[in-house]
């Protein structure tokens, strides 16, 4: 269900509330790795939003409460068997924020943040930890000018909140296995380093023939060579 109010001119509330199902990846029923009993996953969903201003100069804030039941997890973390639980449970809520506007000298510029506060059982001890979707910041900020003759160039700005992840706290060495045997710490307890990236594009349209136009581009990413870290092993 969703309905939107436009109280007055240039502004308008939002709201929305859904509940969804969805079944399981196939390979979580398999019988060697998963559990052929899994119920399908579902997910409560409720939304309100506004939106102030229109065409070019545009605000919109929305707010969500997500909560999740019969969650199928699958664990692939490093350094671990695979485990497939079922009965998972989880939450989210965050906000969402997304405003664009024309300044001076034609720049257009589109700034999108995110807050989040995601918790999911965790597929190995089971208890309710952060959800690996758990940014809790994220900010991207874009700049983009057109110039004659159909050139245009952009920047963009990205920045986030660390990915949580499962810290090693100590290690055995197993002389059967010939290999180190880690502990685990508390699930989800610690974060990778902020995001950061800076990039820049540049791009231009070319009519080739009445009915036919290509466009060619130029992109350079991570221009600061900034070493960002997603994952471990």
């Amino acid at each position: 269900v969703s309905l939107a109010w436009r109280a007055r001119a240039g502004l308008t509330l939002t709201g929305a509330w859904g509940v969804y199902h969805q079944v399981p990846d196939p390979l979580l029923y398999d019988r060697g790795i998963g559990l052929p009993a899994l119920p399908a996953m579902r997910a409560t969903q409720t939304v309100l939003g506004v939106q102030l201003g229109e065409a070019q100069r545009v605000l919109r804030v929305e707010a969500y409460d997500k909560r999740y039941a019969d969650l199928a997890l699958l664990a692939t973390e490093p350094g671990r068997d695979r485990v497939v639980r079922g009965g998972g449970t989880g939450v989210a809520r965050g906000v969402d924020v997304i405003a664009r506007s024309t300044g001076p000298l034609g720049i257009e510029a589109r700034t999108t943040y995110a807050f989040v506060h995601a918790e999911r059982t965790d597929p190995f001890t089971g208890l309710v930890a952060r959800a690996p979707a758990d940014i809790t910041h994220t900010l991207t900020a874009i700049a983009e000018r057109g110039f004659a003759g159909g050139w245009r160039a952009g920047v963009a700005w990205r920045w986030a909140t660390g990915r949580p992840f499962t810290p090693v706290a100590s290690a055995a060495f197993t002389p059967a296995l010939g290999a180190w045997t880690p502990t685990w710490g508390a699930p989800m307890s610690e974060r990778f380093p902020d995001f950061r990236r800076l990039d820049l594009s540049l791009s231009r349209i070319l009519m080739l023939s009445p009915r036919t136009q290509g466009v060619f581009y130029l992109s350079m990413t991570n221009l600061l060579d900034r070493r960002n870290v997603q994952a471990w092993r």
